[in-house]
């Protein structure tokens, strides 16, 4: 399986990635290994109480569908779509100008 890396850019406090390369170094392995390890464990934690993190697991057709559910049930939503989004961004734009 060839799995690609993206990249992926924190800033952080000095104090705080003092601490984390500290760390790593007690640990012999990389500022980079203790990060990566250190996200694979949070996932893994918030995936066991129920929190989708794979798409493997929940399609993004599964999810809004679940929203849907949620929120409308089985109403179907007079118009089209496209007309609420053209009039949300409409009333956005309205509102920015008066702002600005």
């Amino acid at each position: 399986m060839d799995t690609k890396r993206k990249r992926l850019t924190l800033d952080l406090d000095a104090p705080v990635q003092r601490r984390l390369k500290a760390v790593a170094a007690l640990k012999g392995i990389s500022l980079r290994q203790y990060c990566q390890t250190a996200i694979d464990k949070e996932l893994a934690r918030d995936e066991a109480n129920g929190l989708p993190g794979s798409r493997e697991r929940f399609s993004d057709a599964d999810r809004f569908a679940a929203l849907q559910k949620k929120y409308f049930g089985d109403r179907v939503l007079p118009g089209d779509s496209a007309d609420f989004i053209r009039e949300a961004r409409e009333i956005r734009d309205a509102q920015l100008k008066d702002v600005m």
